[in-house]
């Protein structure tokens, strides 16, 4: 008996000796001359294993206080880099645009995505979809005031659903989702869905779910894409595709739809403008990237791009007003004095609804969609700084360190508006400012969302007053970072004024 225990200490022994000579081989194997990362890192899981259940975005505060504004971390195998502070953001995505404009390459894009699209995609492929996509927008008005129409229909058929609600508590967010989604599909299908439209609702249902789907999946298997073969499917990896392939047959009947009924010369939205480039090149006997796939998911790009950012923004702002409802009378005060209950707001009220605006900029700051931005990547080795980072590895562009970055904006965890009046009272927008990022991939549908946000939101505070579902039940200002950072779903109660 104690032979065997004794041959069982020594197998145990041995074990772990040789996994300590396993970790000292593989640390003293990282590269020395790449940002600093936290230790250990471990062999296959990196530093993975300090991520799970934490705040991403406090976690990453503390390592900035650490090393900090650049540092990295290694998901698995693959070296990840993080960018913090303004300066050091606007040196790489402005100054070294040519270089940090590429996306990764990785599982879920070539899965899902086919390496195809505008978020996605990198090089001249991206350059030619990107021009086409902002040409092709702006042929239809994105962005510009004569597009301002449009989305006053929505705002007055989000008050009219809002109504409906006789002050009973309700949640918002398939009502916003769907009227923000119609003002883009004015451009991209050339008509608005009513909101009984059950494909057009499981079609942004489906959004939804991918949203969240990817957010949870992508980090575990862009690192081990084995993991999509575990049994019971516990990543939800097939259903992440099969609600791809969704999406791309959904897309593919309503380009069909056009396909149909096209009349060279006489665009009506983007899909026709595709259809017409595509056409023409074809007619020319040119190798073309512009595929029927390339087209469905570019269209699911200007979905998410033009319409995600906004409603999640317009959540956002609506919890805000449960916990601040001082700062929801300021605001309908203002509206009440320059605009008046007559009509609904236009954007040429926006330069006299300061405060509004204020409280816009400040709940982009606080609560940004997309805290960490879209993953970049380098295109070659390139010296930032003083650290190599190699070609092709993933960078993080941190907004969250400059939207709360205290140097900037004093107690940047605070809620407040008037931050950025200037000591005469006029609004003013710090440099620093940047929810859509900056750069050349900066969102495209900046414009258009900064719209839809003063027009919806100065519709909705000019109607009603938002109560809590109960007086004292005031929901979390409790966020779920996916692919975006959205609220927890809460329930509000409108309130006509």
């Amino acid at each position: 008996m104690f032979e065997v225990l004794l041959c069982s200490v020594n197998v145990t022994t041995s074990f772990v000796f040789f996994l300590v000579l396993l970790m000292v081989y593989y640390i003293t194997k990282l590269p020395n001359d790449i940002p600093p990362f936290p230790k250990p890192v471990l062999p296959i899981f990196g530093n993975l294993l300090s991520l799970v259940n934490k705040d991403i975005l406090e976690y990453f505060r503390k390592l900035r206080n650490q090393y900090g504004d650049i540092y990295s971390f290694y998901m698995g195998s693959k070296l990840m880099i993080v960018i913090n502070g303004y300066s050091a953001i606007k040196e790489a995505l402005v100054q070294n645009g040519r270089f940090f404009s590429d996306r990764p390459i990785n599982f879920l894009s070539e899965t899902l995505n086919g390496n195809s699209g505008i978020i996605f995609t990198s090089g001249a492929k991206w350059k030619v979809h990107r021009r086409f996509a902002v040409n092709a927008l702006q042929e239809f008005g994105f962005g510009r005031p004569s597009f301002e129409q449009n989305i006053i229909e929505e705002a007055h058929e989000l008050v009219k659903i809002f109504e409906e609600q006789n002050g009973h508590p309700f949640q918002p967010k398939g009502i916003v989702n769907t009227c923000v989604a119609n003002v883009i599909s004015h451009i991209a299908f050339g008509k608005r869905f009513k909101h009984t439209d059950a494909n057009f609702r499981d079609f942004l249902d489906r959004m939804d779910l991918a949203s969240k789907l990817v957010g949870n999946a992508s980090v575990l298997v862009n690192c081990f894409p084995f993991l999509q073969y575990l049994p019971g499917d516990p990543l939800k990896m097939r259903l992440l595709k099969e609600n791809s392939e969704l999406f791309k047959k959904w897309f593919k009947s309503m380009v069909q739809e056009h396909r149909n009924t096209y009349q060279k010369g006489t665009e009506r939205d983007f899909i026709d403008l595709f259809i017409s480039e595509a056409n023409e090149r074809e007619e020319a006997d040119e190798i073309s990237t512009f595929t029927d796939l390339q087209l469905y998911i570019s269209l699911g790009d200007i979905f998410g791009a033009g319409s995600e950012t906004t409603a999640t923004t317009i959540r956002w702002i609506l919890l805000q007003f449960l916990h601040f409802p001082e700062i929801q009378d300021k605001c309908f005060k203002e509206i009440d004095q320059v605009v008046g209950r007559e009509r609904l707001p236009q954007l040429k009220d926006k330069e006299h609804l300061s405060y509004l605006e204020a409280t816009i900029m400040e709940t982009l700051r606080v609560y940004p969609v997309a805290p960490l931005a879209v993953p970049h990547a380098v295109s070659k080795e390139i010296i930032f700084r003083g650290y190599r980072i190699p070609q092709g590895t993933t960078v993080l562009v941190n907004l969250d360190s400059v939207l709360r970055d205290p140097s900037t904006f004093r107690d940047p965890d605070v809620f407040r508006p008037e931050r950025f009046f200037d000591a005469d009272g006029h609004l003013t927008k710090p440099e620093e400012h940047i929810p859509f990022s900056i750069g050349r991939r900066v969102c495209i549908g900046e414009s258009v969302a900064r719209m839809e946000l003063f027009l919806f939101i100065a519709s909705l505070v000019q109607k009603f007053a938002f109560v809590p579902e109960e007086r004292d039940k005031v929901p979390e200002l409790k966020g779920i970072l996916g692919i975006t950072y959205s609220p927890v779903p809460f329930l509000i109660r409108a309130v006509r004024r």
